[in-house]
């Protein structure tokens, strides 16, 4: 049996979710299609997802496939097309054999679409474009293809077309019926392929179905199909498209590394927490536990500090089918299994399954210091003593998606919850809330800001007295200038002993925990001079010193400093009828509009930007305003090359 694991992509509302639905009724793994509008799709099932009719986590679906040329057990991966899930997008592309990019005739390629592609050409994942929503739009797909070939910076190859009959066909069917210009697109590519085509007058050998073949695994053909994923049309030949084109390359982690990628994390009753695992060889169990524990520390720590040999334990790899969910011993290369998880393991999304040694300890456990996220909500029990129900609940929501954090505010002891936009925390706020009784009190939703300085160059003499001036903390002398970034740095241009340089340090880093609007500065360098140790007690004088610091650059910042935030790009499709009261509310937000046009017949696609802290709400704003039909996409970024300017 040949396991090809099918990733499917596409921007928010293209049809992603209806096309996995019709592909499972093909296949006879469902009796009916389900519709999201109905809420009854096999995808889409956590209550969340029903409600706002969106794919808000990937799921995955083993269905058997024949063709003309093999059987095949296709793993298909639906995967969320929303921005704030983004990160499921990116963990799952190093086990992509393939990948089909739906695109929405219609209209260009959307955003998310642009950015997904991108995303399969850097994993090197083959990708075939599958052109959906023909029942209703027919033949205008033409801007579709436009902009596809701008972004791939080459023209993609359609290979479907209407027959007299006004039906639909497929090139890898009927070859013969489409242009010779289509077969020698296929096979100019590759210069071999394309000899070979030429020296064979007899045309035994349909060499546009070799180039076909082989041309996407190398990133050199983009074939296209178009269809209906509400229908069905075109459905099926796609599937046989997919399976026709050669699959990726499998990665090479290693022989230190277990060859066990870690795809999604997931839990269920009677099985516990599991992750959803692709084996990149076939490999037994017993390989498995023997890399395992070759790679062991052989020697810890007792009670007295003594070093001493490591027993061998016991396996703790427990292999589940998805289907039966019985234990197994065999894994095949490709076919998904699921990993119990167990004491020891570390199971990441995106990365193979390693021991907690093996990985940086900030990556492991609730509260994660990862860099936080510039969105959070602050939480508190109604009752004190359910905190740990709470955290409980947190910690499996994290472990499910670990785009959520957890800190603690060391000054309250108050929980924040940090997510990757307002969908992502108001989901995430849903899902721990729901089926208890038991209240949890949180914030509405905080947006990070920094206070960014300006560009200057400033010298400086800081220096503070105390006793009626019998005491000098010396002077500093120090230049305070701008950096282009987000960083802070000191440097010394003078030598100083390191007890000095730790104070001068830990004062100047002090003083930037709060600026003129109370956040954080940042884009800052402070160069010592110069320094002088007065003569005394050292420890007076670094206290003195440290007054000095803190007092002189933070009135610095008193006039030198922007407020600064995260910078949310929105676009929006929206009937012409809703356009001016859209425009309307987006102006009240100050948003920049950056282009309008014509999307379709009657809709309007805009562009615009804004401070992320506007924004909150729009998204619901927007399903009011329009009466359900407006649909925006949201990309929320905090970085010095993106940000936006909130008070100066």
């Amino acid at each position: 049996m040949k396991y090809r694991t099918v990733g499917i992509f596409a921007h928010i509302d293209s049809g992603k979710t209806t096309l996995t639905e019709r592909i499972l009724f093909e296949s006879g793994k469902i009796a009916a299609v389900g519709s999201i509008e109905d809420g009854n799709t096999e995808s889409d099932s956590l209550q969340e997802e029903i409600e706002r009719g969106i794919s808000i986590r990937t799921t995955f679906h083993s269905i058997p496939w024949e063709t003309k040329f093999g059987k095949f057990q296709i793993q298909l991966v639906d995967t969320p097309g929303h921005i704030d899930f983004r990160n499921q997008v990116t963990d799952l592309l190093p086990a992509m054999d393939s990948a089909i990019v739906v695109l929405e005739a219609g209209t260009v390629v959307q955003s998310q679409a642009r950015l997904v592609i991108e995303e399969l050409r850097k994993a090197n994942v083959p990708m075939v474009f599958f052109i959906n929503k023909l029942d209703r739009f027919d033949e205008d797909y033409l801007d579709a293809l436009v902009s596809l070939e701008e972004i791939l910076g080459g023209a993609p190859v359609s290979l479907f077309q209407k027959n007299p009959e006004g039906k639909l066909e497929y090139y890898l069917n009927t070859p013969g019926h489409f242009p010779k210009t289509v077969g020698e697109e296929l096979v100019a590519w590759n210069d071999e392929i394309l000899l070979s085509s030429w020296n064979d007058p007899s045309g035994q050998t349909d060499y546009s179905l070799v180039g076909l073949q082989g041309g996407p695994r190398f990133g050199k053909l983009y074939p296209v199909y178009g269809g209906s994923a509400k229908t069905g049309e075109g459905v099926r030949e796609l599937l046989d498209l997919v399976l026709w084109v050669e699959p990726k390359e499998p990665e090479n982690f290693g022989d230190s590394s277990l060859p066990l990628l870690v795809l999604s994390r997931r839990s269920a009753e009677g099985v516990g927490r599991y992750a959803v695992v692709y084996p990149t060889k076939n490999i037994h169990l017993a390989e498995v536990e023997a890399i395992w524990n070759k790679n062991a520390p052989k020697l810890e720590a007792n009670q007295s500090g003594s070093a001493i040999e490591i027993e061998p334990r016991g396996s703790i790899f427990q292999f589940l089918d998805p289907e039966s969910e019985e234990e197994i011993s065999e894994l095949n290369q490709g076919k998904l299994v699921l990993l119990k998880n167990q004491k020891g393991l570390v199971l990441l999304p995106g990365q193979t399954v390693a021991r907690a040694s093996e990985r940086n300890s900030k990556e492991v456990g609730l509260f994660s210091e990862k860099t936080p996220s510039p969105f959070s909500v602050v939480l508190e029990p109604e009752e004190s003593t359910d905190k740990e129900f709470w955290l409980c609940r947190l910690e499996e929501l994290v472990w499910e998606d670990p785009g959520y954090q957890v800190h603690k505010k060391e000054e309250t002891g108050q929980l924040v919850l940090l997510g990757r936009g307002e969908l992502h925390l108001e989901i995430g706020i849903r899902r721990i809330t729901e089926r208890t009784e038991k209240k949890l009190n949180f914030s509405s939703i905080n947006i990070a800001k920094l206070e960014l300085l300006k560009k200057m160059s400033h010298k400086v003499a800081l220096e503070h007295r105390a006793f009626e001036d019998q005491k000098s903390s010396g002077a500093l002398i120090a230049v305070l200038e701008d950096t282009a970034d987000f960083s802070k740095h000191i440097a010394f241009e003078v030598s100083l002993p390191e007890e000095v340089k730790n104070s001068i340090e830990t004062s100047f880093m002090e003083a930037c925990l709060h600026g003129f609007y109370g956040e954080e500065v940042v884009g800052l360098k402070f160069r010592v001079l110069s320094y002088e140790i007065p003569k005394g007690d050292l420890q007076t004088t670094l206290t003195l010193l440290k007054v000095a610091i803190l007092a002189g650059v933070k009135e610095l910042f008193s006039s030198n400093t922007y407020l600064v935030g995260p910078l949310t790009e929105v676009e929006v499709m929206v009937d012409a009828d809703h356009l001016g009261v859209v425009l309307s509310d987006l102006s009240r937000r100050n948003a920049k509009v950056i282009s309008i046009f014509e999307a379709v017949a009657g809709k309007s696609h805009l562009k615009a930007n804004a401070p992320a802290q506007n924004l909150l709400g729009f998204s619901g704003a927007l399903r009011n305003m329009t009466k359900g039909i407006g649909i925006s996409w949201e990309r929320t970024a905090f970085t010095y090359e993106f940000h936006a300017f909130l008070k100066e």
